[in-house]
């Protein structure tokens, strides 16, 4: 054999496949990104290189307590904001858990006209294909995107099946870092918590023999005084402000030295609907509608009935106040599997959701309003939705707030059934 032929045989062999050095350098680039938004650019930037892709959007599995949904990672970016989220147990993502191989939306007609109905929105933008984020025999998220070439080749596809899987591991460890961030800060959340609670116990317990040597003072001297006087009535004011210090008083106690808990077995949409009743009246003064959504069935959970209903009273009556002018307060209960990405999973936890139409709590606010002594209302302690975290964390559960689609405000209490 001459030379020629062993040097043509040699450059085959040597010679690297369409797109493997785009491969070989997204590789290397994702062990560098945390964030999942970079991480989409940058999956944007080498599909654009491998293929003539135009637009691409991802959607993660949100790892909070609440999800049930994959969401889009970039609305921003994307300029998309009007695509909505998916169920975690809908038909697309069961598709995809099933099945996990690329979409190809125009070749497969049978397919797209059964997913159609989630599938519609996606279609509206000219969707060519799509295809699942497998990590650790788990769906994290689905890639959606519009190509302006007809069709890819073989070496495409085959491309795309490798990036998939590249992408997969890149997006489930920048979602674990993620977790991990939200972890910490739950930890130092609560070593603050317990710290300024010992701190506020000492003060608590400081206040409270003067004030009561206050009252007692006070009301001797009142009673010398004939009803309707302005003497009567500045004692009487006095009082009433005594009164509530000894309140702030016993909050502070109760924030860093709980009562004794007496948890039972109890109906969570009975004690839900006992707490409405009670706010009922209320919220009719203030033209406020209120709305409940119960799950089918729930099971017991186990719970001091009195801290339930301190808790669930503080958040609906937060609702309130929130919509002076009158609105919609919607007030529900369902069960959260244990893996919300999963559909098969089990019941594990209950989710009680307490939602208004208020002008909303921006962002930076949200992060802080469980938190003791932060208050973004004139007069307020910042004490009432800390006992509320105080309570619920003790039971292992989470409470923690967002946006609502109204645009007001959604507190959710993940509670574990077991």
């Amino acid at each position: 054999m001459n030379t020629n032929m062993w040097q043509r045989i040699l450059h085959l062999f040597r010679r690297p496949a369409e797109g493997s050095n785009l491969l070989v350098d997204f590789e290397n680039s994702l062990m560098l990104i945390v964030d999942p938004e970079q991480l989409t650019n940058n999956l944007l930037g080498k599909l654009r290189e491998l293929m003539d892709v135009e637009k691409c959007f991802v959607y993660l599995a949100d790892r909070s307590e609440s999800s049930r949904t994959f969401s889009l990672a970039d609305k921003a970016g994307q300029g998309e904001s009007r695509l909505p989220s998916l169920a975690a147990n809908g038909i697309i993502a069961q598709w995809f858990r099933t099945n996990r191989q690329i979409l190809f939306i125009g070749e497969n007609k049978e397919v797209t006209d059964y997913l159609r109905a989630e599938l519609q929105p996606f279609l509206d933008l000219s969707v060519d294909l799509a295809f699942p984020l497998i990590s650790m025999d788990r769906l994290i998220g689905i890639v959606f995107l519009h190509l302006s070439q007809k069709s890819l080749n073989s070496v495409q596809t085959a491309n795309l099946q490798v990036l998939s899987g590249q992408a997969s591991l890149a997006f489930e460890n920048a979602l674990l870092f993620k977790e991990r961030l939200r972890q910490n800060e739950r930890m130092f959340r609560a070593e603050q918590l317990a710290t300024m609670g010992q701190f506020a116990a000492g003060i608590a317990h400081e206040l409270r023999n003067p004030l009561t040597a206050i009252r007692s003072t006070v009301q001797y001297l009142g009673d010398e005084f004939d009803q309707g006087t302005n003497q009567r009535k500045l004692a009487d004011d006095i009082l009433g402000e005594v009164d509530r210090l000894n309140k702030i008083a016993g909050n502070l106690l109760s924030l860093a030295q709980p009562a004794e808990s007496n948890p039972e077995q109890i109906d969570i949409r009975q004690e839900t609907e006992r707490c409405v009743d009670l706010i009922k009246a209320k919220a009719k003064s203030q033209n406020v509608k209120v709305e409940t959504d119960f799950g089918d069935t729930l099971p017991t959970l186990t719970f001091d009935p009195a801290e339930l209903r301190q808790v669930l009273l503080n958040v609906m009556m937060n609702g309130l106040q929130a919509m002076p002018e009158g609105g919609t307060l919607l007030i529900g209960a369902s069960c959260l599997p244990e893996d919300s990405r999963d559909s098969a999973s089990v019941a594990d936890r209950i989710l009680i959701h307490i939602e208004d139409e208020g002008p909303g709590v921006r962002s930076d606010v949200r992060q802080k309003v469980f938190e003791p002594f932060f208050t973004s209302k004139a007069g307020g302690t910042g004490l009432g939705l800390a006992i509320c975290n105080s309570i619920v964390r003790r039971y292992n559960g989470e409470i923690w707030m967002e946006q609502a689609e109204s645009g007001g405000v959604a507190v959710k209490i993940s509670l574990p059934i077991r």
